[in-house]
């Protein structure tokens, strides 16, 4: 569900870094520090699959990587991108608790990362790890395959520590401390476009 512009741009990026020949070795960071973010509330989203709980979804940014208004990521470091995050009924924010990988669509789970097959187009779900390196051979996008994360809000703040298992096998710790922009996907519009909106979420 993340915006169709931000998979294309990464697409795009990581298939003009493809190298040509096998690489050796590379050690990525193990317990990064995120330091900015947001959050998208998209409201019931699986209504129609008899799913009831809200969704919301993360990205994080480490280092010197952002995201512009129009969606093009630039700079170095981490993005991680976790789409499906079940939340109970009522609550339009990424609120307090764990949030383990399941596929159950339970509150307080996400969806694993895969690829979904449309047509010939290989997109993306649940829970990835882009890694913007330097010298753009060592550049990769992982699967979050099993794992949680921890939420905690204090004075406004999200408080985030994360265990995950990437598809490798590889273990990252990353840590998250600041306020979490949070947008609303959820309102259809006349003419049926989720529009993005910005707003000012409760936090208690």
């Amino acid at each position: 569900m993340k915006r169709i512009i931000l998979f294309f741009t990464v697409a795009i990026t990581f298939l003009s870094c493809k190298p040509d020949e096998p690489i050796a070795k590379y050690i990525y960071e193990a317990k990064p520090h995120y330091n900015k973010g947001y959050v998208e509330f998209y409201g019931p989203y699986y209504d129609q699959f008899n799913i009831k709980n809200n969704v919301v979804s993360l990205s994080l940014f480490s280092d010197s990587l952002k995201i512009s208004d129009e969606g093009e990521l630039s700079g170095l470091g981490q993005y991680l991108t976790i789409d499906d995050i079940f939340v109970p009924d009522g609550v339009d924010y990424l609120a307090e608790g764990e949030y383990v990988a399941d596929s159950t669509s339970k509150p307080y789970t996400f969806f694993h990362g895969q690829n979904f097959k449309v047509d010939d187009l290989k997109i993306d779900v649940g829970a990835s790890l882009y890694y913007f390196e330097k010298n753009k051979n060592f550049s990769v996008k992982k699967h979050i395959s099993r794992g949680s994360f921890t939420v905690k809000i204090t004075d406004s703040k999200h408080i985030i520590t994360c265990n995950f298992v990437l598809s490798d096998s590889s273990k990252v710790e990353g840590s998250f401390s600041d306020t979490l922009p949070h947008f609303d996907f959820s309102l259809p519009t006349k003419d049926g476009i989720r529009r993005k909106v910005i707003t000012k979420i409760a936090l208690q």
